[in-house]
């Protein structure tokens, strides 16, 4: 969950949520399947849950803006 926060806000600075965002993706869903296996053992299921949404925000956000500059620049090549 720390790496997906890093990434919503601190990430945009040089696009380090480009990194770190997969890395909360990837140690939330291993996370989830650890607690999948042995529930009373492992704990924290909001955590990573909240971990592998706040990553995938973090590039929906990123491919949306990459879509309204790319559409910007479409439209600034017909003037």
């Amino acid at each position: 969950m720390c790496l997906g926060i890093f990434s919503i806000t601190i990430g945009w600075c040089c696009y380090l949520g480009v990194i770190t965002a997969p890395i909360a993706i990837g140690l939330g869903g291993y996370q989830l399947s650890q607690i999948k296996k042995d529930p009373e053992k492992f704990g924290g299921k909001g955590f990573s849950i909240a971990g592998v949404a706040i990553g995938s925000g973090y590039f929906v956000l990123l491919a949306f803006i990459i879509l309204i500059y790319g559409l910007s620049f479409l439209m600034n090549l017909n003037k």
